[in-house]
């Protein structure tokens, strides 16, 4: 009788049902679980680790002082730890080293350092040591010894870093202003000038001769748009005056003091003096500043926010152009149009399409909109602006295009199903 039940239950398909379910729940668990690890070890980035100044010894070597963050751990074999020179105690099998984070790449050469446990003399978090976020080349990690203005002394000792914040602030007033000043007016400048080019450029192709009146206007106003960058080179040339005009000497933990100007530096702090909600507040502040800012040195510092907004809206213009187009489908293919075998064709022909690699669809969009639609449209408009290309060239509005193709197949199978 329970052998009848087993075989009828297995008949019933729930077996089925519930190793699909357990399955999908595993899966999702799995991909929280992932979610969740990204977000603890990338978001604990930003949080303001104390700095430590370690006196460090190795084997007949003066002792050195190191000062960074420790960011790792580990242990390792006895055997590897002999290969670095670490010898351990008899029947000791392992030790541990810690990898320190000691910023100053521009002097040390490398952001980080490997520190063998048993070397390490003494170890403590002095309250002075200041962590400094700069513009180029990284952390830097030291103690501030006195601040600047045009090379003369104005501030040293305890009052040396209200005198830096108040300073910095100016000083990132100033690059606020000179960003501002480059992006918007003198790209309005370029912008305009480079518009009278294309515009002389277009004459020529209609057989306009130098020196007719349509030649003279476009030089009066190229004279007018040249006047205007000139006051503007002016303005940014005393901007970046007064930024030069503040800069600190920092004392390394090697015993060296470099200059550094406060035109370069981002943002300050000492972390080791600061409170659990102070570093709260700074945590949240470094997290703004990186959803918010625009990246630098190369995409390897700074913010994400261009790429944010480029792919929101991009994501906006695919949904705008897909969802009608892909509902529209589906309820025509589902409710009007006659079950026969052109419909059959086309709805094999959307379920292909549904399952077809992304990486076929980039191609497509890159040979179709790009270089074919695109070139097109240089060739028929934009003649005067050839060989640079206008519409010829991977931008927002392809990519948007080419998302929508590969997501409309899914679209229409989903709303087909619901």
């Amino acid at each position: 009788m329970k052998k009848h039940s087993l075989s009828l239950w297995f008949k019933s398909g729930s077996p089925w049902i519930w190793l699909n379910a357990g399955a999908v729940s595993i899966s999702i668990v799995m991909v929280i679980g992932l979610l969740l690890l990204i977000a603890v070890r990338g978001l604990s980035h930003f949080w303001p680790s104390d700095v430590a100044s370690l006196s460090y010894q190795a084997p007949n070597q003066e002792a050195v002082t190191l000062v960074g963050e420790l960011v790792d751990s580990e242990v390792v074999s006895a055997q590897q730890l002999k290969n670095t020179g670490v010898i351990l105690p008899d029947g000791q099998s392992s030790g541990e080293r810690y990898l320190l984070k000691v910023g100053n790449r521009d002097y040390f050469g490398l952001d980080f350092q490997w520190v063998n446990a048993p070397w390490i003399v003494k170890q403590d978090y002095p309250e002075t040591i200041v962590a400094i976020e700069r513009r180029e080349w990284g952390h830097f990690y030291g103690y501030l010894k006195q601040v600047k203005e045009q090379g003369v002394v104005v501030s040293q000792g305890q009052e040396a870093w209200s005198a830096l914040v108040k300073r910095l602030e100016r000083s990132n007033d100033l690059v606020d202003k000179i960003k501002k000043i480059e992006k918007k007016d003198i790209g309005e400048v370029n912008h305009g000038l480079e518009t009278l080019r294309l515009d002389l450029r277009q004459l020529a192709l209609d057989g306009v001769a130098p020196g007719s009146l349509a030649h003279k206007e476009i030089e009066q106003e190229q004279q007018v748009w040249n006047n205007r960058y000139k006051v503007i080179q002016q303005q940014l040339a005393e901007l970046y005056t007064a930024l030069q005009r503040d800069h600190i000497t920092m004392v390394m933990s090697d015993g060296r003091e470099v200059d550094i100007a406060l035109a370069k530096i981002v943002d300050v702090y000492q972390p080791n003096k600061m409170s659990v909600w102070d570093k709260l507040g700074f945590y949240f502040h470094e997290l703004w500043k990186f959803v918010s800012g625009d990246p630098r040195e190369a995409n390897t510092e700074g913010g994400i926010f261009p790429a944010i907004f480029g792919t929101v809206l991009m994501v906006m213009i695919m949904a705008i152009l897909v969802t009608p187009f892909g509902v529209i489908a589906a309820v025509y293919l589902k409710e009007y149009a006659t079950q026969g075998p052109l419909t059959r064709l086309i709805r094999i022909a959307v379920n292909n399409l549904a399952g077809v690699p992304s990486i076929v669809y980039g191609v497509f969009g890159l040979g179709f909109f790009v270089y074919f639609l695109g070139g097109n449209i240089d060739q028929l408009f934009f003649q005067a602006s050839l060989p640079a290309p206008t519409f010829g060239t991977p931008g927002l509005l392809w990519a948007s295009l080419t998302l929508a193709i590969l997501t409309v197949p899914v679209v229409i199978v989903a709303t087909e199903e619901g």
